[in-house]
Formats: C-alpha cells, sequence, structure tokens
C-alpha cells in the first residue's frame, strides 16, 4: 500500500510540473499612449509574446477603515515589442487601452 501512494505523489507531482507558468511584471514606466517599460526579465518574456493588461481597483470606504479590498480588473491586451535589458521589456498595449504605472501585466508560458 504504501508503494502505490509514493508512485501516486510521484505522478501527481510529474503532472503539475508540466503544468503552465504564470509570469507578471509591473508597468515601471509609460512611454507613450500605448507603450509601457515593464518588469520584466529576458528569460520570463521575450519579442512578439501576448499579454494580458490588468488594475486593480480598491474599495475606497474599506481602505478608510484600514483594510485593504481590492480586485484584479482586466484592461486590454498587449504585445511584447522589444527586451530592452536583463530585467525590462517593453510593451505595445492594443488601441484604446488605458493603463498607469502600478498596472500589471500576465503572461502565460506552456
Amino acid at each position: 500500500m504504501f508503494n502505490k501512494r509514493m508512485v501516486l505523489v510521484f505522478v501527481s507531482l510529474g503532472l503539475f510540473s508540466c503544468a503552465s507558468q504564470l509570469h507578471r511584471g509591473v508597468i515601471a514606466m509609460k512611454v507613450s499612449e500605448n507603450i509601457a517599460h515593464v518588469g520584466l526579465t529576458k528569460s520570463e518574456a521575450t519579442t512578439g509574446d501576448h499579454v494580458e493588461l490588468y488594475g486593480n481597483k480598491c474599495n475606497r470606504a474599506a481602505k478608510s477603515l484600514g483594510e485593504q479590498n481590492c480586485i484584479k480588473v482586466a484592461k486590454g491586451h498587449g504585445v511584447v515589442t522589444e527586451n530592452i535589458n536583463d530585467d525590462y521589456v517593453a510593451v505595445k498595449f492594443d488601441s484604446g487601452v488605458s493603463f498607469q504605472e502600478g498596472d500589471f501585466i500576465e503572461k502565460h508560458s506552456h
């Protein structure tokens, strides 16, 4: 019985290690109306990768009481256009997408 459990544990670990990995970066600087520098390393994102933009919407009433009550809100899509250096990439967002410093992007790699 013990051997069957161990095999099950190792098989489960192997399956989960193949699951997609989430890479998240924060907008460090707004360069133009549709381009931003994002904190993602060159090993996390490369030119042509598609990303999703998110922001946080926080409840002001909860904040005044000293509580943190924020939800993640989807804001749009973009594409990595350049690896600036080892720690930053440039992302061009779709026309009309509103973003600001502190918003974040997520890239899923498989």
